[in-house]
């Protein structure tokens, strides 16, 4: 390993710029989901977010608004977040030519990592995991310059680095400790220097120095402070995630199969398979050429290990923004893969590696194109419109409550509205005292309360809580879709279809009791594009359940549990499958009757229209005369199924589609 060229430097920079620019060009001009509106007010008000703090993001954040006063508070920390991604391709780069890689093949490297979809999904919005690629790649340097010289000073470089970065993203701990067993496995006389161990120590203590800022920065209450940890169990709640182990998938070890095959599918997605054939290339060549190859799958199983005993079914197998780590280091292998292809191609092929990248940037530009997202502002800001001054609003959810802690804490939108944050800094609803009838209460979420005084009642966007056997509110009008909702050039990832989906979820239960048609065709249109939503899918078998529509309620039960077998994210006890087995149970029960019933007035039909019975079969008046003769049997829920079905027909707006895709317990 040589020091690369003073021309790679040039390169490895020209590289960053273009790549930022590429980064900035699509970047997200409004809040987007997610935790995006959280972090941002986190940075706007130095306030604390969610677990583990990230204070160095805040702290960093909070700088380059200052500096760089360009468009809203999100759109900076957008291009923050671009800046970021840039500079970890063009450290790449570097890194690339530092172990001898030619230009062609580094710059390989480098734009499958930033070409790839979970890295330039991160590259333009307002998240975390960009900057943690970029102290990555930085202490992988390091760490290699260790390698290569045996200098001290870089060992507790990297030290100090993966220590810093910890302070932004847990993983860089993870880090620091594949590369303290990698540094004890390829150099044992470190054991017998206590005086560098000692400084090894110091640096990462020093690295460490950002997360004073949590119990700090809590001691003045600012307005976003999570798991208030000033205290020392405070703290250590919010920087070891102690709320969120228990939403591990992992719950025995034959789930390491699954997870470890998601794993690396992952990877033939990012590096389109070609790219992961070279990284496997790579790894053997790395070996001949004595690249220090333990390392880097040290990392990557140390990113796997940490994802199986800790990420939920979403953090494993939908959101692969957290395995990002392994790609930076599977990009730096299909590097070195492409170096020993580089060096038996022809000379005027040699840059023919590269249309696998130019691949991922045709293809990859509309999907993280987000300089015309609007969906999630627009959801909140139509959700605090219609709300009366004076409001008490309880929030939860990130996808809801992070966005609305932005426009309230970082646009100043609606500071009349109460905002409850439910969920920050503990467990359950804040107690409540008050009147439903002077104190107006909304809620985003439904409660599950059983308060016989109280009924929660959708009205729009929110619920509301108001006094049992009272006048119901009337819904605020609304638009009936969200900015962008429809326009192709909005790309629209998984939250975000949750969010369009919880928007039509949330019409059609308004107008469950008002417009049953109506109802059924938002709850139609939200299981289309909330398809992969386990807990939207189980909300809509209650619905359907609750109005006789069993044939709907199985089929959008058997969605959500063939999305997720196991226990509803929000709810250990709650799995989709116990309620696909009551509702077969209950189908099997009444086909026997309501065929009866059928045949019955089919026949009777058919005679005194002389029409034949299929001609009789779908109208509303034979669903009203199903739904008369079930009453009279006794089966109150099944007739008004029929009679639901009848209004369907009836308004033109008969379902079409078999459900497939809110809220847990309506």
């Amino acid at each position: 390993m040589t020091r690369p060229p003073a021309r790679a430097w040039i390169e490895g920079a020209l590289l960053a710029v273009v790549l930022f620019l590429l980064y900035s060009l699509g970047a997200s001009r409004t809040i987007y989901v997610g935790d995006s509106g959280e972090l941002v007010a986190a940075v706007h008000t130095l306030g604390i977010p969610h677990p583990t703090g990230y204070p160095l993001y805040v702290l960093l954040g909070k700088l380059w608004t200052l500096a760089v006063p360009v468009g809203s508070i999100a759109f900076r920390m957008s291009l923050f977040a671009a800046a970021c991604a840039a500079a970890a391709g063009g450290g790449l780069y570097l890194l690339g030519r530092r172990l001898e890689l030619d230009a062609a093949p580094a710059f390989f490297a480098a734009l499958s990592l930033g070409l790839s979809p979970s890295f330039w999904g991160e590259a333009n919005v307002q998240r975390v995991y960009s900057l943690n690629a970029l102290f990555l790649v930085a202490a992988t340097a390091a760490a290699v310059e260790w390698h290569r010289r045996r200098r001290p000073s870089h060992l507790v470089l990297t030290c100090f680095l993966a220590a810093l970065g910890a302070t932004n993203h847990t993983f860089m701990a993870f880090f620091g400790i594949a590369f303290a067993v990698w540094a004890m496995a390829t150099d044992r006389s470190l054991l017998r220097r206590p005086h560098l161990l000692a400084a090894a120590a110091g640096a990462t203590l020093a690295g460490l120095l950002p997360y004073l800022y949590l119990p700090l920065r809590s001691r003045a209450d600012p307005a976003l402070d999570w798991g208030n940890p000033e205290t020392l169990s405070g703290f250590l709640d919010v920087v070891l995630r102690r709320g969120f182990w228990r939403r591990a998938w992992l719950e025995s070890p034959a789930d390491l199969l699954p997870i470890g095959a998601d794993y690396l599918s992952g990877l033939g997605r990012e590096l389109l398979w070609v790219g992961a054939l070279l990284a496997v290339a790579g790894a053997l060549h790395a070996r001949r050429r004595r690249w220090p190859i333990g390392l880097l799958g040290l990392v990557m199983a140390a990113n796997l290990g940490t994802m199986a005993v800790h990420g939920s079914r979403s953090d494993l197998f939908v959101w692969h923004r957290y395995y990002i780590p392994s790609y930076v280091m599977a990009a730096l292998l299909a590097g070195l893969g492409c170096q020993a292809l580089w060096e038996r191609l022809p000379r005027r092929l040699r840059w023919a590696p590269l249309l696998l990248p130019a691949v991922l940037l045709v293809f990859g530009y509309p999907r993280f194109d987000r300089s015309r997202y609007r969906i999630a502002e627009d959801f909140s800001r139509t959700l605090l419109a219609s709300l009366p001054p004076g409001a008490h609003l309880i929030a939860s959810d990130d996808n809801i409550l992070f966005v609305l802690l932005y426009l309230q804490l970082v646009e100043g939108l609606r500071p009349d509205v109460d905002l409850i944050l439910q969920g920050v800094g503990g467990p359950g609803p804040p107690p409540l005292r008050f009147d439903p009838d002077t104190d107006p209460l909304y809620l985003t979420h439904h409660p599950n309360w059983t308060l016989p005084s109280l009924e929660v009642v959708p009205v729009g966007l929110v619920f509301r809580a108001v006094r049992a056997g009272g006048a119901l509110p009337a819904p605020a009008p609304l638009e009936s879709e969200l900015d962008g909702e429809h326009d192709p050039r909005v790309p629209k990832d998984h939250l975000t279809r949750n969010l369009i989906g919880d928007f039509h979820y949330m019409l059609g239960i308004t107008e469950e009791t008002r417009d049953w048609p109506r109802a059924a065709a938002e709850l139609e249109l939200a299981s289309a594009v909330a398809s992969d939503n386990d807990v939207l899918h189980y909300n809509l078998g209650l619905i359907y359940r609750r109005n006789g529509l069993h044939d709907r309620a199985l089929a959008a039960f058997e969605r959500a549990a063939a999305i997720n077998p196991r226990h509803l994210p929000s709810d250990h006890r709650v799995r989709a499958a116990d309620r696909v087995a009551e509702q077969r149970s209950e189908l099997e029960r009444l086909r026997p009757l309501e065929r009866a019933i059928a045949e019955t007035i089919d026949a009777a039909a058919a005679a005194a229209s002389a029409a034949p019975a299929s001609a009789v079969a779908s109208t509303p008046e034979r669903h009203r005369r199903l739904a008369a003769a079930l009453e009279a049997h006794g089966e109150p829920l099944a007739a008004r199924g029929h009679l639901l079905r009848a209004q369907e027909i009836a308004s033109g707006r008969a379902a079409h589609r078999t459900p497939s895709g809110g809220r847990p317990g309506q």
